[in-house]
């Protein structure tokens, strides 16, 4: 009997074949992949906007003034456990005194999933670097909630806000008042992700979220620097999500501009124009700076008293991509949504 075989040089051949079909199709197929967890982002993102505007409907029109994400639950957490560091999955004791304004409220029982978390013992890892207060390994995530929920797999916002640090809480039974900290300007640093056009390492399907409104300063102030500058009300907002950490994305966030607000001062039936400067936004000088001692991550720019009386506009571009597949502010529905 004639048996025949495949030579050498024909496997190989086979091989080399099966090698390019491959290297051609796998790009192919992860760009694919990326795209559609980025369609959830951003279905995500408009999930979230429903219920800052449902809260502004009940406000009165005033929107939360930060977000932290997340849920209302906490996990213990084992970081030699391997495959299922997270066991029991508890909620917090009391649900009024959790951080973030939509999970305190009722507006929201939990942020949605995050697509791109498919390892929350990472995430984990990186909140302990960190140190996040708003995670599984601290008395402070089990009683305010966790940025990213029990399994880390759920959206979180990431970008500080120094304005809005402490909240009040109502103690359940007593009716006392106690202060509490927010936790919303613990720093993650994600803006400016693609320097020198290559990725800074970042959380990919995270979020975040900075309110704006009109200011106030009473005539003879004196604003320090450390001072922050807080609106009278929330009236705007910007809500951004981040996409895989392939993709570049918008150009958003930059350091803050320097804003001037307009004030007119007086009595019977006259009035004086007084030009207050204020240094930045939110008048921070604490932690991320640039060269000129100025604020990171301000999704704001300088506008002027004929567009808004509080001199923010939307979007702070300074050339460098931020990762962020979709902005949604105020007003925006799908179709208008910044993309």
């Amino acid at each position: 009997m004639n048996r025949k075989g495949f030579t050498l040089i024909e496997l190989l051949v086979v091989i080399v074949i099966i090698g390019i079909l491959a290297a051609i199709a796998l790009p192919n197929y992860i760009k694919v992949k990326d795209k559609a967890k980025e369609a959830e982002v951003k279905s995500n993102l408009h999930n979230i906007q429903l219920s800052i505007e449902r809260f502004a409907v009940d406000t009165g029109g005033f929107y939360p003034p930060y977000l932290i994400g997340g849920q209302a639950k906490y996990s213990n957490y084992s970081a030699g456990a391997g495959a299922n560091p997270f066991t029991e999955v508890t909620d917090c004791d009391d649900i009024t005194i959790v951080s973030d304004p939509l999970l305190r409220k009722g507006y929201m029982e939990s942020y949605p999933k995050n697509p791109f978390a498919t390892n929350g013992g990472a995430i984990q890892r990186f909140q302990d670097d960190i140190r996040d207060p708003l995670s599984n390994s601290t008395q402070i995530g089990r009683e305010q909630g966790t940025r990213f929920g029990p399994y880390c797999t759920l959206m979180g916002s990431v970008l500080a806000d120094f304005r809005f640090h402490e909240y009040v809480v109502i103690e359940r039974g007593t009716g006392d008042q106690s202060t509490l900290f927010t936790h919303c300007d613990h720093e993650y640093p994600f803006w400016d992700l693609w320097k020198s056009n290559k990725p800074n390492p970042f959380l990919p399907g995270v979020f975040f979220y900075k309110s704006a409104g009109p200011v106030v300063v009473a005539p003879g102030t004196s604003l320090r620097d450390t001072d922050p500058v807080m609106p009278a009300s929330i009236e705007k907002y910007m809500l951004g999500g981040y996409g895989s950490i392939r993709t570049k994305g918008k150009d958003i966030l930059g350091s803050e501009p320097d804003i001037v607000f307009d004030q007119s001062f007086g009595g019977g039936g006259t009035s004086t124009g007084t030009r207050i400067r204020v240094r930045s936004w939110t008048n921070s000088t604490v932690n991320w700076q640039d060269d000129n001692g100025r604020y990171l991550g301000s999704p704001y720019s300088q506008a002027s008293a004929a567009v808004t009386t509080d001199q923010l506009a939307y979007g702070n571009p300074n050339g460098v991509r931020d990762g962020l597949i979709l902005v949604l502010v105020p007003g925006e529905d799908t179709k208008g949504a910044r993309e």
